[in-house]
């Protein structure tokens, strides 16, 4: 039987990977250095209390795949702590590639962020030269030149995902739209950052991609005879939304602040690459979802 290994199990993203994997009877075992939360488990699945530089041989000598997630994410943390993320982030992928070599791991997938494309003109094609304007990005795209060299030198079979605007059940609380949905639910204004004066859009746009559409993505990645090459693979849907008609599909009131220095105007993936490489497509869009989701709120 297929076994796959999850880093950052207590995350958003990682509990949805899980549940893909199961429902296809893989066995999955989750990391984390922090305590799953009971409703994000799931019966079938073992769990690991530890730090992802501390897997030893034997745990990872059954393993088939792994997804990649662990990482110190929110982009003003890493501002505030450029020099503590980027030990642990960096530190840890390597450490866990080596481990992933010496036990002959099938097949390796990272877990990327678009935000890396800065300013790059959109659509953003995996081909671009990297623009990343804050530590955070530059963390991502240094674990992405890791996974391509181990690749090369080692022979490891590597792939990252670029993922685009993350959404759906269990999302982080730092995230635009938790914080939405939480204004809404205490009935105050939803913050939403202005663009500039050049700009035909009031506020940015982003390419919004379901969490479950997201896992979908990792597990075909692994199975697929397409990759494993060291490549980058953008996982988003192509289709840009206003962060106002988001606010608008959650309701409430809203209220604007100024641009910040470290968020882009618009992103929109380039899917094409994708399409190629791997059976996949977005089932879910986002306003309908959201729609659905707060009509209780």
């Amino acid at each position: 039987m297929t076994k796959l290994l999850v880093t950052g199990a207590a995350g958003f993203i990682a509990p949805h990977i899980i549940e893909e994997a199961l429902e296809r009877n893989w066995e999955v075992l989750g990391i984390d250095k922090v305590e799953v939360p009971k409703k994000d488990r799931f019966k079938k699945a073992e769990y690991l209390l530890k730090d992802v530089r501390e897997l030893d041989k034997e745990t990872l000598s059954s393993i088939d795949y792994i997804a990649h997630l662990a990482f110190i994410t929110n982009i003003p943390n890493s501002i505030a702590k450029p020099v503590e993320t980027t030990y642990d982030n960096i530190d840890m992928t390597t450490i866990l590639l080596n481990k992933a070599k010496e036990t002959e791991i099938k097949k390796v997938i990272f877990s990327s962020t678009a935000s890396l494309y800065g300013n790059n003109p959109i659509p953003w094609k995996e081909g671009m030269q990297a623009d990343p304007i804050e530590p955070y990005s530059w963390q991502k795209l240094s674990c992405e030149l890791l996974f391509k060299m181990w690749n090369i030198r080692y022979g490891l079979a590597t792939s990252t995902v670029r993922l685009y605007q993350v959404y759906g059940e269990n999302q982080r609380h730092d995230t635009a739209l938790s914080k939405f949905i939480k204004s809404k639910k205490e009935n105050i204004p939803i913050t939403l950052t202005e663009t500039t004066a050049q700009s035909s859009f009031r506020t940015a746009r982003r390419d919004f991609i379901y969490v479950k559409d997201v896992a979908r993505a990792f597990l075909e990645t692994m199975i697929s005879k397409k990759t494993g090459h060291g490549e980058i693979i953008n996982i988003g849907t192509g289709i840009m939304t206003t962060m106002e008609e988001i606010a608008n599909a959650i309701g409430g009131q809203i209220t604007f602040i100024p641009r910040r220095s470290f968020e882009v105007e618009a992103h929109q993936a380039d899917m094409s690459e994708c399409y190629r490489l791997i059976d996949w497509k977005h089932k879910t869009e986002v306003i309908s979802w959201l729609k659905n989701f707060c009509k209780d709120l």
